[in-house]
């Protein structure tokens, strides 16, 4: 991937993939160029690019495989209709280019954020912000009868959503009550918070490959490496297909207390490239944050992967 700059005045940027110019041979089809610009808009899946082209399907299968084979499109999501089970797919990126070598380059000072747009892919649908934001509430509430003090923290992250979305026609935070009261677990949800003060992420809890326990403190238990980690200080990051609706996806960004749970929001919002290296769409992910305190003024300013791995 490749950021360029194409307006000084704004200084907006697109991100651009690079391509060898032998793959560019399939785009010399209009049917090509036509499933490009159809899934440019949304993604699909060939039967239904067949219906919508107004073509044989096996055509659109022919061009699918070519162009997916050239790096342009990637698989989605999988989805079952009519007892069958219909692959979706998506652009690449945003736009495509390929380099003449040894063409004059410009540094600029803009940051990689790619791996940043995989990880919230399917939260944003053409623009414009699609899910939940679940916060604990305020109140004393839940099993363990506590007040959240980490709500907050998703002011933080919803400016850095604000670069690649928009909001849609609704209000899109919920406190963790109101979302078991509704019963509107069925969607996109970002829940930030742990098991102690938000009850959304209680119920997740059970479900996930690192769990929050209770020994006489809390502690992250992880089935895959059976580690044990404590700590005041550590948080998960985890993105999972959602256990209530196999369509949707669910980030939980919590700690095991809320120093843990900011450590999270500080490492999305400013250390992504720290910790989404190995990030794998279409895979489950776990990253076990800890906050640090490098500057010595007793709060947390910078962060350290304790442990990382996809499923």
């Amino acid at each position: 991937m490749k950021k360029i700059l194409f307006d000084q005045k704004s200084k907006t940027s697109k991100i651009i993939k690079l391509i060898e110019p032998s793959n560019i041979k399939c785009l010399s089809n209009k049917l090509a160029l036509d499933i490009l610009k159809l899934l440019l808009k949304e993604s699909s899946y060939p039967n239904l690019i067949a219906k919508k082209l107004g073509v044989h399907e096996q055509k659109v299968y022919y061009y699918i495989r070519q162009l997916q084979r050239a790096g342009l499109i990637v698989p989605i999501k999988e989805e079952k209709r009519h007892g069958a089970v219909c692959q979706y797919f998506g652009l690449a990126a945003p736009s495509f280019g390929f380099e003449i070598p040894g063409g004059k380059s410009t540094k600029l000072d803009l940051e990689d954020d790619q791996k940043l747009r995989d990880f919230f892919y399917e939260f944003i649908k053409d623009g414009v912000f699609d899910g939940t934001i679940v916060v604990g509430a305020p109140e004393q509430h839940g099993p363990y009868l506590t007040s959240s003090r980490d709500s907050h923290y998703a002011v933080q992250l919803a400016m850095l959503l604000g670069n690649f979305c928009k909001l849609p026609n609704k209000f899109v935070v919920k406190l963790d009550t109101e979302t078991k009261a509704e019963n509107a677990i069925d969607r996109n949800l970002i829940i930030i918070g742990g098991p102690v003060t938000n009850i959304i992420a209680q119920e997740l809890n059970e479900r996930l490959e690192v769990k929050f326990k209770w020994q006489k403190a809390w502690q992250f238990y992880t089935n895959r490496t059976k580690k044990v980690l404590a700590g005041e200080d550590l948080g998960l990051i985890a993105k999972i297909k959602s256990p209530w609706s196999n369509l949707k996806s669910v980030i939980l960004l919590a700690g095991l207390k809320f120093e843990g749970t900011k450590a999270c929001i500080l490492a999305l919002t400013s250390y992504y490239n720290k910790i989404l290296q190995n990030f794998k769409p279409q895979k489950d992910y776990y990253a076990i944050i800890r906050g640090l305190d490098k500057d010595g003024d007793g709060k947390t300013d910078n962060i350290e992967l304790v442990e990382e791995f996809s499923i």
